[in-house]
């Protein structure tokens, strides 16, 4: 037992911080190496406190007065931030550290009365954010304590007083509620944006009822004093003015009066405001970066599956064909593979463009086109796809128009259209139409499918988006097909747009491009 408590007591003695220990009356009788180090002197060595303990510097006994004033049993004290020098450098400008006190109790045993522990944090380093509130909390004490002063030194008319006021910065007012006369200062007049005191409007400075002797909700209690904010525009501007007002009652406790102060707070409040934009742009900011991150992670989803899809179809037809004998059955495995190849080929060159086009390298190789030709191509590669889900794709109304565009990217652009109006439509009528308007060429491609709600319009062309009815189950598809079609049409000088009265009306989709 003896030797653990020598460990023990060589343990506290190396502790990094320094640490006092007081007896039950606060009378300090222990201390480690640390404190013995900061206060006690360089070459302190022992542990215990030396005979010579009422020679502590004053801030030592002030600070352990404030210990016994407020530390309670079974609860942490921490003391204001206090400065203590120390006598481990003999610089002056050295010596000033500032020290923050952790006081705590350490419980008694049958043979031990107990203890309070004192732990010194060194609070020099930290930022002065205290320091600055203690000032703010301070001044604002100090203007308050000016204003009690205002009303005594008015009353005499001490005029160095008012110059006092005007120095601080701070607008006296009072209102006499019998009268309704109110009596202010210049500053007073500055702060409202006003030139006279007649000019002051009793709601510029009550919050309540303007009625003569009213009974206002904020003096439900005696001396109870009230604030608020008040928005001032001027010719200068925008301000905002703090106000602050105490009524006093008279012999029968009715208010007779009201008094207070004005103070400019627009730089605090401008600050504040700048703040909470900061605040709610970062909300925001992070609400897109979570929205990015979940489309993301569906995107991965979403190609995962699609390739799934037809790989897996090709390899089984593949492992049929080798079965397959007649010659019908290989016709049939060959042209499933065929199918799901190119559907294969769509996804990967969908996602090389993406990348492409995110990195600012889609290349287009621009020349004269057909655009009424071209689309008239891709209506027929899709029109066997149309069929097979019994739909009836109507491309009569293709007028010749040429344009100054890429061949292939166009012929994207058409076929992610119609191949989107097919799968959306569970039956009806999917139709293709070019036409020429003055001098564009409006490319059209009409469906009487699943449609569009409002809310989701907006968010059609945006990256990875896969928008559909909520009925509709799983939509196919990398969500890439819109985005990348706006990019190209407007790397044509060109605009696409969406239209749709809601879900069940269909849907167009409508692209202009400016003539050749």
């Amino acid at each position: 037992m003896q030797k653990r408590l020598t460990e023990t007591a060589e343990l506290f003695l190396r502790l990094a911080e320094p640490h006092l220990i007081l007896d039950e009356r606060f009378e300090p009788i222990l201390a480690n190496a640390a404190w013995h180090a900061c206060f006690g002197g360089a070459g302190a060595q022992s542990p215990a406190m030396p005979a010579a303990v009422t020679e502590l510097a004053g801030p030592h006994l002030s600070l352990i007065d404030s210990v016994a004033g407020n530390l309670r049993h079974g609860k942490t004290w921490r003391s204001p931030v206090v400065r203590l020098d120390c006598a481990t450098h003999e610089s002056p400008r050295e010596n000033a550290h500032c020290w923050q006190v952790v006081a705590s109790h350490i419980s008694g045993t049958d043979t031990a009365a107990p203890l309070v522990c004192l732990r010194y944090e060194d609070a020099t380093g930290r930022p002065a954010i205290e320091e600055v509130e203690g000032r703010k909390r301070a001044c604002n004490h100090a203007r308050g304590r000016l204003h009690q002063q205002l009303l005594a030194q008015r009353a005499a008319g001490n005029s160095q007083f008012e110059r006092a006021l005007d120095l601080a910065g701070l607008g006296a007012w009072e209102i006499d509620l019998h009268t309704e006369e109110v009596r202010c200062n210049d500053q007073c007049l500055r702060d409202l944006g006003v030139r006279a005191a007649s000019d002051i409007e009793l709601t510029h400075l009550l919050i309540g009822p303007e009625q003569k002797g009213a009974t206002f909700p904020w003096m439900e209690s005696d001396s109870c004093p009230y604030e608020r904010e008040l928005q001032v525009v001027g010719a200068v501007g925008t301000r905002w003015i703090l106000i602050k007002g105490l009524g006093y009652p008279d012999q029968g406790n009715a208010l007779r009066s009201v008094a207070g102060i004005t103070l400019d707070i627009t730089s605090r409040k401008v600050h504040e405001l700048e703040l909470d934009a900061l605040v709610q742009n970062e909300r925001s900011a992070r609400q897109r970066s979570e929205a990015l991150a979940r489309t993301v992670d569906q995107f991965v989803a979403a190609v995962s599956h699609e390739l799934r899809s037809p790989l897996n179809a090709i390899i089984s037809w593949g492992e049929l064909l080798q079965l397959a004998t007649e010659p019908t059955h290989i016709a049939r495995a060959g042209e499933a593979i065929r199918r799901n190849g190119r559907q294969l080929a769509h996804m990967v060159d969908d996602l090389l463009d993406s990348g492409a086009l995110a990195t600012g390298k889609l290349s287009m190789n621009r020349q004269p086109v057909d655009l009424g030709a071209l689309a008239a191509l891709v209506a027929e590669d899709v029109r066997k796809t149309a069929q097979g889900k019994g739909l009836h794709l109507v491309s009569s109304s293709i007028a010749p128009c040429r344009i100054m565009g890429d061949e292939s990217r166009l012929k994207q652009v058409v076929w992610n259209l119609l191949a989107n109006a097919i799968k959306f439509t569970d039956a009806g009528v999917v139709e293709l139409l070019v036409t020429v308007l003055e001098d564009r060429a409006i490319l059209s491609v009409r469906d009487t499918g699943r449609g569009i709600e409002p809310e989701a319009l907006p968010l059609l062309f945006d990256r990875f988006q896969q928008i559909a009815p909520q009925s509709s189950g799983r939509v196919g598809g990398l969500g890439l097909g819109l985005w990348l079609a706006k990019h190209i049409v407007a790397g044509h000088e060109g605009t696409i747009t969406a239209k749709s009265e809601g879900a069940g009306c269909g849907a167009t989709f409508t692209v202009s491009l400016p003539l050749l």
